[in-house]
């Protein structure tokens, strides 16, 4: 065997600056493999010396016998600076790319000033959206400069104290995608309601297209995602009651993370069906006949079973696949703070209601003083009033501006029990966001009243090590692990 490095991430600044220096070149060399009995090595040297030839490769395999998956080869590392968080929210619903965004959680965001959604600038609407915003951004300083609060909360300040700050507050994230899925991206921000998005899709085309024409085409917009929900929305009215939107209540901290779960949906007996893969996968036997075996084990059988997996595996690494024939799917209630977490899972489906202004969190530091609850309820109040006024004339999209990190939605949230175990090793662990964890908490209590057998081992990491004893009657192995 040998293995040779074509190609790897580099900052832009070393590029040598080369007419052959762009990312179509692997993406062309790399398609002719399967009709080329060349060497990869000559391969990437034809397409490095004729780029344009290349293009023209790229263009006839890519588009017209339709082998996208071809631009995957080529990656771009871009960095996304200002954006609000509403604009964050869309980038990071596209399963196929990587994001590390600058957390509210760990960073001081007192010094950035807030965004003022073009639909709205120089509209009558304007000068209150600013107020409005601006005494957000001053209570959310008012608590993290408070000394006593520091003392009392240490590292744990910022969290609490960012529910304030509104979806128009700036961020900062590093996106890696690759060529097929950035053109989905543009293409699809393209025809958004939204004129920040709008503005990435040509911001993204302007840095990235000229640079790999052949593999970024087709970046005209695409609106059938939106047109979509409108219809779907003018259908809801004729057979749905419109939900309580303009109703005010303050929901504290002990009122979230309740999680309702339905009975998995991939077999009546998901764990007889687990031990069924696994004989299969471990025996010469037909699936039907490993079926039959497994429906008339014994829990101590099924436990016989399962034992060896969990005893060999690692704390950072994923179960067999095998686990992922149990789906699962939940339904709760959740922040805009807590969902920024969850949607990093992107393996899970996730399936979301708009957010509702008359709904959000409290987290404990803000009722700490009498005074600054007041103050807290009464800015989440006024959000919601002016949401309604902007939805009426702006639409919904324009009115998630004037939210904030603590206005909820409701979700359903989807995912095999493979996935899960990753999920919450990650979101019960202690150095997990609080409202988050008391989701993932509420999910394994569920699974582990339903299924004891198969999730015997699911917890945190910060638990793995007394679960693991507790199960298996031994220790921990000493191996590490980082998020994945």
């Amino acid at each position: 065997m040998k293995v040779t490095l074509a190609g790897a991430t580099v900052d832009r600044r070393f590029w040598v600056k080369d007419p052959a220096a762009t990312p179509e070149t692997i993406s062309a060399a790399y398609a002719r493999i399967s009709h080329s009995p060349r060497t990869l090595g000559a391969l990437r040297d034809a397409a490095v010396a004729e780029v344009e030839k290349a293009r023209m490769s790229n263009e006839n395999i890519i588009y017209r016998m339709g082998h996208s998956s071809v631009a995957e080869h080529a990656v771009f590392n871009l960095d996304i600076e200002d954006a609000s968080r509403l604009l964050v929210e869309f980038i990071e619903s596209h399963r196929l790319a990587s994001f590390t965004e600058r957390s509210q959680r760990y960073v001081f965001f007192g010094d950035k000033e807030f965004l003022i959604p073009e639909e709205l600038a120089g509209t009558r609407l304007e000068d209150e959206v600013r107020s409005l915003e601006r005494e957000k951004f001053d209570l959310y300083i008012m608590m993290v400069d408070d000394e006593g609060y520091r003392e009392k909360y240490g590292d744990k300040l910022l969290e609490q104290a960012r529910y304030i700050l509104g979806l128009t507050c700036p961020t900062d994230l590093g996106l890696t995608v690759n060529a097929r899925e950035l053109e989905y991206m543009i293409s699809r921000a393209a025809a958004h309601p939204l004129a920040e998005v709008r503005q990435l899709s040509r911001a993204l085309l302007d840095q990235c297209g000229s640079l790999a024409p052949s593999l970024i085409k087709y970046t005209e917009g695409t609106d059938h995602v939106e047109k979509t929900r409108e219809m779907l929305r003018e259908s809801m009215g004729a057979i749905s009651v419109e939900r309580e939107t303009g109703s005010i209540s303050c929901v504290s901290t002990a009122d979230d993370g309740r999680v309702c779960s339905e009975r998995p949906t991939s077999h009546d007996d998901p764990e007889s069906e687990i031990a069924a893969v696994l004989l299969f996968e471990n025996s010469g036997m037909p699936f039907s006949t490993c079926r039959e075996i497994s429906r008339k084990m014994t829990d101590d059988e099924l436990m016989d079973l399962f034992l060896p997996v969990f005893r060999n595996y690692p704390v950072h690494s994923s179960l067999p696949r095998a686990f992922e024939v149990m789906d699962l799917t939940f339904d709760f209630d959740i922040s805009a703070s807590a969902f920024a977490q969850l949607k990093r899972h992107r393996m899970a489906s996730l399936f979301v209601q708009d957010y509702n202004p008359g709904r959000w969190i409290t987290p404990p530091l803000y009722l700490e003083n009498p005074e600054r609850a007041r103050d807290y309820v009464d800015l989440m109040r006024r959000s919601a009033a002016l949401y309604h006024r902007i939805r009426k004339d702006h639409g919904v999209r324009v009115a998630e501006y004037v939210l904030t990190n603590a206005h909820k939605r409701r979700v359903v949230f989807r995912i095999n029990l493979r996935e899960l175990y990753h999920f919450v090793r990650l979101r019960s662990d202690e150095h997990a966001q609080d409202e988050i964890r008391r989701i993932s908490d509420g999910m394994v209590e569920i699974l582990k009243e339903q299924f004891p057998l198969v999730t015997a081992m699911l917890c945190g990491k910060d638990t793995y090590a007394g679960t693991r004893k507790r199960i298996l009657g031994c220790d921990s192995d000493d191996r590490g692990g980082e998020e994945r």
